[in-house]
């Protein structure tokens, strides 16, 4: 490869300004700085298979692994630099490619930060670079973090796991249950057998973090986690992090597609077939089904990029754009939905940002065949009603019919075809609390769960059953302990009602619908009752 000679070290610190430490380190910093200015000119004179040369191999591959690309995005191992996004507006600001560059921990992985006014606006993006002994290469951040993290391989993932992480909590059924899952929404969004069997063959690189706090310095985002859009990667603090594998599946399904879609459309999707951060699409829909009935979160709130993100910082607005999805979904069904999607979406920035809300609303009632917005309106909130009623998954009170499966003190559980009721009495004074352990399983002996630390902070041994119900006189939730997901719940501060507690007798009674724990029931002598 040809590469650009330095004329003179000292110049060029002065020209660019960059931070240094000593002789040596100013001679790393230049070369670094120059093979990043060289990258910039490439990119203006349209040179992009030289560009593309400037970067590690393992990000070059990555890149391209699935097959994904984005409309109007000229060079996608890029895509998430401001630079790159808007090359026409920014030609002008990259003749100081670093304002400042950092070694990192005395390694060969330099941290360069390219910053300027734009119109006005700050802009800034980190670039990492490697030095080989010889050149540098640009790369990801990811590659210098993770480079010596132990690795796990399952039919579809490449886990590479934050050493402080115990390997125990990768144990065979939450590996299987994350590879289950990729099959599961391939068949929904009917991604093709081709590209199922090349995710296989080539795996998602998953980076699986101890903690968010990991997760920021790695992304510079204060996040549990992201998909990586420039090399497909996820990078999050847990494991199987669903929402974000939805997102890498839908960019998949739709390649090419436009880099930039209203997020009502794109969160929407991953929450209704991801939930988000270990809350299953049960929760969620109940409580944006809570959010939306009481006017907290309104769809008119979260209609356009700009709306959304003020709604998203207090992490509302990911609930009622899941229960939305899956009202579009139903009217439309997949095909016609993604079609919608794509109306959605723009490969320029400005046009998805700049989007108006009338706009937003004439394409959504149109494409769903209704006369106005507030018809569509009307439409959805009858739809949303079940969600947060006796009819909800998860919902307060007993069965009139069906079998007694156990009775054991103050503990009473029926089941009928659909449903499993549960009623537990306190001891007189106060409410019951607890949570009853079902469906041992063998997979899950002598293993670590890191839900159930989290929840018991350590103090007991997991005792290898997949799911809890666990209540008290304010809720009661189903907990999967395999796949540290919090499948469905019920709040009575949010949703208060006379059949879940009965002050005069301290008992509560809860209900969920067999689908919730995949048919598996708990059977007398075959559970356990631990405490809070």
């Amino acid at each position: 490869m040809v590469r650009r000679l330095i004329v003179s070290i000292g110049i060029i610190l002065i020209m660019f300004g960059v931070t240094t430490i000593n002789s040596h380190a100013q001679t790393r910093t230049s070369e670094a700085v120059e093979t990043l200015r060289y990258y910039f000119d490439l990119l203006l004179s349209g040179n992009l298979e030289s560009a593309k040369g400037l970067w590690t191999q393992p990000i070059v591959e990555r890149s391209s692994r699935f097959g994904i690309e984005y409309e109007g995005i000229p060079f996608k191992m890029d895509c998430n630099s401001p630079i790159v996004r808007n090359l026409t507006l920014m030609r002008d600001y990259l003749y100081q490619p670093a304002k400042s560059v950092e070694q990192i921990s005395g390694s060969n992985y330099y941290r360069l930060e390219f910053s300027a006014v734009v119109k006005g606006n700050k802009v800034t993006y980190p670039y990492y670079a490697y030095y080989d002994g010889t050149y540098f290469w640009l790369t990801y951040p990811q590659e210098y973090y993770c480079q010596d993290w132990p690795i796990i391989e399952t039919k579809y993932f490449r886990i590479h796991y934050d050493p402080d992480i115990s390997k125990d909590f990768l144990h065979p059924m939450v590996l299987e249950a994350a590879d289950t899952f990729i099959e599961d929404i391939a068949d929904s969004l009917n991604i093709s057998n081709s590209d199922l069997k090349n995710i296989a063959d080539k795996k998602i690189e998953y980076f699986y973090c101890k903690s968010d706090s990991v997760v920021e310095v790695i992304t510079g985002k204060k996040v549990k986690g992201v998909f990586d859009l420039p090399t497909n990667d996820i990078i999050s603090a847990f494991f199987p992090h669903y929402h974000e594998i939805v997102h890498l599946l839908v960019n998949i399904k739709l390649h090419p597609l436009p880099l930039y879609t209203e997020p009502l459309m794109s969160e929407g999707i991953a929450v209704h077939l991801g939930g988000r951060w270990g809350k299953a699409t049960p929760t969620l829909y109940y409580l944006g089904a809570f959010l939306i009935d009481e006017k907290i979160v309104e769809i008119d709130s979260i209609l356009t990029m700009r709306r959304f993100q003020k709604q998203a910082t207090a992490d509302m607005a990911y609930p009622a754009s899941g229960l939305f999805t899956a009202y579009l979904l139903d009217r439309l069904g997949y095909d016609r939905y993604f079609e919608l999607y794509r109306t959605l979406s723009n490969p320029v920035y400005d046009s998805v940002l700049f989007m108006k809300a009338p706009r937003v609303k004439t394409i959504l009632y149109e494409t769903v065949g209704e006369k106005s917005w507030g018809d569509l309106m009307k439409s959805f909130n009858n739809f949303i009603k079940p969600y947060a009623s006796v009819d909800a998954a998860f919902a307060p009170g007993g069965i009139s019919n069906g079998r007694e499966i156990i009775n054991d003190d103050n503990l009473k559980i029926k089941q009928n075809k659909h449903w499993i009721a549960v009623t537990i009495t306190g001891n007189g004074t106060d409410f019951p609390t607890g949570n009853i352990m079902f469906d041992k399983e063998e997979k899950l002996q002598n293993i670590r769960s890191l839900l159930f630390e989290e929840q018991y902070e350590g103090k007991q041994q997991f005792p290898g059953f997949r799911y809890g119900l666990r209540f008290d006189g304010n809720e009661a939730g189903l907990y999967d302990y395999a796949t540290n997901q919090l499948i469905a719940k019920y709040i009575w501060g949010i949703t208060p009602s006379d059949s879940y507690k009965d002050d005069k007798t301290k008992t509560i009674s809860f209900k969920f619908k067999k689908e919730l724990s995949n048919g598996v029931v708990p059977w007398k002598g075959e559970y356990t009752l631990l405490p809070n």
